[in-house]
């Protein structure tokens, strides 16, 4: 009879393979820490964006951007500049009111300039009579604005006239914040009703003391006001009607329109941009001379302004740290115009933690499945995709978006992983390496270091495995007549050989037992094949076996003669001993039959029996029943089976004298000492 016995039921799945295992756990316990570093920094955004360390780093990549933009030159835009000269050649500062008149006149009635805005605040009657009326008349029917100041000190008192309001309060988009006054210092009543109109000055300084944005409405009282930038633009644009929207304000007059994307708190970015002056520059003294070229101010904006130091008007700016304030009035009205003021709109800490909620979810998961270069490489991927995008929202949609807390959230993930990966991981694999080691090829042990956690001792489970002894035949008798040193030299030849036929097919060493090995196949690692392995390792045995008993008998050392029993089933296998010993092993009722089957190799004298179970899971070879035998511990009697040979003679395994005859050439091959 030499039929392959029926597999009736099919291979049966061990227990417990559908739960996570240690590696699967350790890597979802990190993936939820690394998710709970994402959440907390999504929400420290969502709450206090440009706060803190982070704010201070977003301002400065911000100002980096603004430096390395290049300047262009607007001819639409002529700054009258109060400087030392003028200073020096028309006196100090405050100039009588009639100097001021004939500079407007200059301006609007020779200049022909569209519309003129003074930087400058008149809060003081003149000392001599009349000239107050006399700056009044130069001022009236002509586009002129002034210029005036909210603050917070005076406590509902005011300096000076407002000019009228723009809107009503409740004009404003719904849920939109303003900034809100409750005082001001503003001009001379003559001077601003005589004037076609006025606009605050005030800048918008952040924490570092850096202006970057002005308010373009603001509320005092029930009403809101207009800065002098916008009112500027709204009449070089012909007396443009003023919409207010959640994202801009538009501005459509007899000239032309415009737009000023919004920021927080009804605010617009100034568009600042390199070092180099983008506006045409004339000395207030030079006008004053008649030395100016009356064609540069006609059909244009005229700001006068100061850039003395003494005058107090220079400002901290991204571009420069004694910038002229009246520049910065002057690169808004020109942003207004070419479409170029960017946006720091009041959600940009939702938008910028719904990337970085992406980027760092896709990290957490995607770190604990790769090494230490892979988690440095995935969180430069991570930092360049934030940047990335953090540009072309910029760039694309003119959107100022926080960064500093994304790429801090990148490197604390990237840091924890690391960490992590060498505490846990690292520290698993050496310890796998140090327990297995004993036991399985180092090939295999290298194999299990990359998935450490699923290898550890202490964590035993069932498992599907097939056992083998071998034991060598007549051993008692051998020792009685050999020298202690003969015998030792004559085991260790022995065993070690039999451990690297063992290894050499993927098996594990279990233990010595005297003359005797125990070794099984499915764990640590699980092997499919385990039984066919098994196998092959038994006849490779018995080759080398062979090869070893001819040498022995060359050396005047007694023959070798070896009997191989194999059991598979499922078995506990994990760290198992004493508190004070302990070694991984395999236990089990299929162990017993295994070691029972060994002993009926020298009944049957044959050098290999397999139990049925193992006959049913080879896949490679057919096996030859001998027949169904009882065996000790049991009642029934059990079915015992040999490897078929390859001449087809049932129940025989032929060793010819070099060793190989009637061996499968897998197993040839693989023999250690026929290699």
């Amino acid at each position: 009879m030499s039929a392959k016995p029926p597999n009736a039921a099919g291979r049966r799945t061990p227990p417990g393979r559908g739960a996570l295992s240690p590696l699967a756990r350790s890597r979802l316990s990190r993936f939820a820490a690394g998710a709970a570093i994402v959440m907390g920094f999504c929400v420290w955004q969502v709450g206090a964006p440009g706060s803190g360390w982070f704010g201070a780093i977003d301002r400065w990549t911000y100002d980096a951007r603004l430096r390395m933009r290049d300047t262009v030159a607007d001819d639409r835009i002529v700054i009258v500049d109060i400087d030392e000269r003028s200073l020096a050649e028309q006196g100090r500062w405050p100039w009588p009111r009639k100097t001021l008149a004939d500079l407007a006149r200059r301006l609007t009635d020779d200049g022909r300039a569209t519309v003129v805005g003074f930087d400058v605040v008149f809060a003081e009657p003149s000392r001599e009579t009349g000239n107050d009326d006399a700056f009044a008349a130069a001022l009236s029917g002509h586009r002129v604005h002034l210029g005036y100041y909210f603050g917070n000190e005076s406590k509902g008192l005011g300096v000076g006239v407002l000019p009228a309001p723009v809107l009503p309060a409740h004009a404003l988009p719904p849920g939109q914040r303003v900034t809100s006054w409750d005082g001001y210092g503003a001009n001379l009543a003559v001077l601003q009703d005589a004037a076609a109109g006025g606009g605050f000055l005030n800048p918008l300084v952040d924490p570092d003391g850096v202006v970057r944005a002005l308010p373009v409405v603001a509320a005092y009282g029930d009403q809101l006001y207009s800065s002098l930038a916008l009112g500027l633009l709204r009449d070089y644009l012909g007396g443009a009607a003023l919409v207010l929207s959640e994202q801009a304000i538009y501005l459509r007059g007899a000239r032309g329109k415009a737009s000023l994307p919004i920021s927080e708190g009804m605010t617009a970015l100034v568009p600042f941009a390199g070092s180099a002056r983008p506006f045409r520059y004339v000395s207030a003294s030079d006008v004053l001379a008649g030395r100016a070229d009356r064609k540069w101010f006609e059909g244009r904006i005229v700001l006068v302004g100061t850039t003395a130091p003494g005058l107090t008007d220079l400002r901290a700016t991204p571009v420069g740290a004694t910038f002229p304030g009246v520049q910065i009035h002057a690169q808004l009205i020109s942003g207004a115009l070419d479409g170029t003021i960017s946006q720091r709109p009041a959600d940009a800490g939702l938008l910028a933690a719904a990337s970085m909620g992406l980027v760092g979810l896709a990290l957490a998961a995607s770190s604990p499945l790769i090494g230490p270069l892979g988690v440095l490489l995935v969180g430069g991927i991570g930092m360049g995709s934030l940047v990335a995008w953090n540009t072309l929202a910029l760039s694309n949609f003119a959107l100022v978006l926080p960064l500093a807390a994304g790429l801090a959230m990148v490197l604390v993930l990237t840091l924890f992983n690391l960490a992590a990966g060498y505490l846990s991981e690292g520290r698993a694999r050496r310890a796998v390496v140090a327990l297995f080691g004993e036991y399985v090829a180092p090939e295999l042990v290298k194999q299990m270091a990359l998935d450490p956690l699923s290898h550890r001792a202490d964590a035993s489970a069932d498992r599907e495995v097939t056992v083998l002894f071998a034991d060598i035949r007549g051993f008692t008798a051998m020792a009685e007549k050999m020298q202690p040193e003969q015998l030792r030299e004559y085991l260790n030849e022995f065993l070690t050989a039999m451990t690297e036929v063992i290894h050499a097919h993927r098996g594990t060493l279990d233990k010595y037992i005297g003359d005797a090995v125990m070794a099984f196949w499915g764990a640590p690692l699980e092997d499919p094949a385990h039984a066919d392995h098994a196998v092959e390792a038994a006849l490779a045995m018995q080759i080398e076996a062979q090869l070893l008993s001819r040498r022995f008998v060359e050396r005047g050392l007694p023959p070798l003669a070896v009997g191989i029993g194999l059991n598979s089933g499922v078995v506990r296998v994990g760290e198992m001993g004493s508190k004070l010993r302990r070694a991984y092993t395999v236990i089990g009722d299929v162990v017993n039959l295994a070691a029972r089957l060994e002993g009926l190799t020298k009944r049957f004298e044959v050098p290999v029996i397999l139990g049925e179970a193992t006959a049913r899971l080879c896949r490679q070879m057919q096996c030859s029943q001998l027949e169904r035998v009882t065996v000790a511990g049991r009642i029934e009697r059990v079915a015992v089976y040999v490897p078929a040979p390859a001449d087809g003679v049932p129940g025989v395994l032929k060793i010819a004298p070099d060793g190989v005859v009637g061996v499968p050439e897998a197993v040839r091959k693989t023999s250690i000492a026929g290699r």
